[in-house]
This record gives structure tokens, C-alpha cells and sequence, in this order.
């Protein structure tokens, strides 16, 4: 069955905001909504976390999805909760719980980050950073991150080369993408403290969870990956009943595909630093879970890798660039939401089926 993309997807925070409360309301969900108390959108209009419960709310079973981790990524995560939801006849025994917008000023702003440069999904950490005092990071933050937006600062290879041969792949991509507490305009910040959306699912969650006994997740990415299709990445401890249920759920050659993602560095991938999906079991530590996080592809490596600094370089870029800025905006969204009607047809398709294998999980867990 082909999806009509088009009734799911949004063109702004507002609209799908507006969306997903009016199909919360049509369907009788129970909707809990936290309004930013001091940031307002890019059209002024008032900013929110809002989580819906669909079903008996005093359900066993939930199945929890979450949009807009990385605030412009969540175009799609919207869109999946939407087009999942519209016509869903629920199960007895499980309710589908959705957090629209874990970050509503970066799906607002059109930007990963939220008003404070953090990085949601690496803000969920406590006690020390590994990475504090790592040297490598301020090399790497100067090419990354140049004052200058031209063909010759955005060139970062010749650092990427010299610092792989002298401390290999891996040490790299986890000083560069894991998490840093050193520099508050660098990429993946984890900020000096919990942020305001972190304080607000601290507090909403276990409330909302408190009935459930089993608990299934799907947390919705975009980027890494290959053109439309689904890389998972598990943060429960490997080998573990519910390590195991989200792979016997998304087929075992899910096991390997975020690894794959990481053509540039031969699948060496990060150590993260604060993931929310890794805090989340946290908010009902009495029930059993089973989740994952989802990137849905889109462009190579680099490409990605490059719109996400043109975000952080539109913040806080200062310097010469060889492109309007609104051009830099519609290029960096366009790498982490296309319109490309094929991109999104294939990724509501594959995404859709993702949830429902995990509905269908947990229906018989």
C-alpha cells in the first residue's frame, strides 16, 4: 500500500502541533502539556511538550513514542505519531502514549539544539563527563565549527586524517559526536545542568507510566542512515530480555544497521554520553522495556554531517559565508527532512511498520 504522505507531515511546529492535539482530541486522548515558560516559536507562538494518551490510560501494556528529540528532525516523528494514530484500533490491554516535540523550540527555530545550544540527547547524563578534558576536542571543534562559512573552512579532512592516524576512528567520532561539556556554541552540548525539557519529562513521565507493567519505545530520528530506511540503536544492555525483544521485533538484521551508518568511519560509532532513550527506563523502574531509537536515512555521512553544522554555524556564525543564510537553512533542511516525495513516502512507510511491529510485540509479550 502506497502512503500519501501529505495529510502527515507538517511545514511548521505550529501546524503540527495543531495536528496532533486536534487528532488527540477527536480521539479522546489524555493530553498533558507542558508550555515553555519563557521561549516563544518562530512564528510567536507558544512552544510545548504534549504527551497523549491513547487507550485505557490505566493500561499494563504502553507503547511511548517520541518526535522531535533533535527539534527539526521531528517533522517526521511527527508525521509517524499522526499517520500511526489517525485510524489505530488500539488492543485491549495497551495504550500508545506520544510525546510530541521532546524539543519544541529546535522543531520550531528549525535547529538540533534547543534555546540554549543543548543537545537533548545527550543532556540526559548524571554525574561525571568522560569527555570533559579530552585535548582532542578543541582541534576538533576549529574545524568544525569555523568562524567562516566558505569552500575552504568547510574542509575538514585534512584534521579528520591526522587525527584518525594518531588516535584512530573511534576515539574521534566519540570526542567529536559523544557529548562535550567544554564549549557551549560546539556541536552535541550537553549543557551545565538538566534542561528544560529534560525537567519537564522528569516530572510527567512517571505519572503517566505509573500503571504500566511493560513498556515498549520507538524514539524518532533523522539523518544517519541510508535514503529512507531504518537504522535502530539500542541503548538497553546487550544481550538482556529487552535487547533481545526489540531485535526479535525489528528482525534480526536490525542488529548490525546502525553500525552500518557509519560509512565514514567503518563503523566504529560513539560513545554517547546522556541518551534519552538510555534515561528513560528511569521514569517506571518497577516495569519491564524494550525500545530503541530510530534514524531514518537520508544523505550520506558527510552531507548530514554538514547540515548539522550549518545549524550550529547559523546560531553562531559570525564570519564571511559563500551563501544567503535562508539558502544555508533550506539546504541543512533539506539533508534532515526532505520533501523529495519518494523520501518521504518510503520513510512514512518503513516507519509505520517499525511501530507497528512493536504494537504488535508487545500485544503478545
Amino acid at each position: 500500500m502506497v502512503i500519501a504522505p501529505e495529510p502527515a507531515f507538517s511545514e511548521t511546529y505550529a501546524v503540527a502541533r495543531r495536528k496532533f492535539l486536534l487528532l488527540a482530541a477527536e480521539r479522546g486522548a489524555m493530553v498533558s502539556s507542558a508550555v515553555h515558560p519563557t521561549e516563544r516559536g518562530a512564528e510567536g507562538e507558544e512552544l510545548a511538550i504534549d504527551i497523549a494518551t491513547f487507550g485505557d490510560p490505566d493500561a499494563e501494556k504502553t507503547l511511548f513514542l517520541v518526535s522531535g528529540t533533535h527539534g527539526q528532525e521531528g517533522f517526521l516523528g511527527s508525521a509517524l505519531q499522526i499517520a500511526f494514530l489517525r485510524d489505530l484500533v488500539i488492543p485491549d490491554g495497551v495504550n500508545v502514549v506520544a510525546l510530541h516535540a521532546l524539543n519544541p523550540w529546535g522543531f520550531s527555530h528549525l535547529s538540533r539544539t534547543d534555546e540554549a545550544n543543548i543537545d537533548l540527547n545527550r543532556n540526559f547524563t548524571e554525574g561525571a563527563l568522560n569527555l570533559v578534558e579530552d585535548e582532542l576536542y578543541p582541534v576538533l571543534f576549529r574545524a568544525m565549527c569555523p568562524d567562516d562559512w566558505t569552500e575552504e573552512t568547510i574542509d575538514w579532512s585534512g584534521v579528520r586524517d591526522k587525527v584518525v592516524a594518531d588516535h584512530g576512528f573511534k576515539r574521534m567520532v566519540t570526542v567529536l559526536a559523544g557529548g562535550q561539556a567544554i564549549e557551549p556554541t560546539g556541536l552535541n552540548f550537553v549543557g551545565t545542568g538538566p534542561s528544560w525539557s529534560r525537567t519537564v519529562v522528569a516530572e510527567l513521565l512517571p505519572q503517566i507510566f505509573a500503571k504500566a507493567k511493560k513498556i515498549a519505545f520507538i524514539e524518532w530520528h533523522t539523518g544517519l542512515g541510508k535514503f529512507g530506511e531504518l537504522s535502530h540503536l539500542c541503548s538497553l544492555l546487550a544481550g538482556s530480555p529487552g535487547y533481545e525483544r526489540v531485535f526479535h521485533w525489528m528482525g534480526d538484521e536490525a542488529r548490525a544497521s546502525f553500525a552500518a551508518t557509519f560509512e565514514v568511519t567503518g563503523g566504529e560509532v560513539p560513545t554517547y554520553e546522556g541518551l534519552f532513550s538510555a534515561w528513560l527506563p528511569s521514569t517506571a523502574p518497577a516495569a519491564e522495556w524494550a525500545g530503541v531509537l530510530i534514524e531514518v536515512g537520508t544523505y550520506d555521512n558527510i552531507a548530514v554531517g554538514d547540515a548539522i553544522r550549518m545549524d550550529r554555524w547559523l546560531k553562531f556564525g559570525r564570519g564571511r559565508t559563500s551563501m544567503p543564510r535562508e539558502e544555508m537553512r533550506r539546504i541543512m533542511m533539506d539533508r534532515l527532512n526532505p520533501e523529495d516525495p519518494e523520501w518521504r513516502t518510503k520513510a512514512l512507510e518503513n516507519g509505520l511498520d517499525a511501530q507497528m511491529r512493536a504494537l504488535r510485540g508487545l500485544q503478545a509479550w
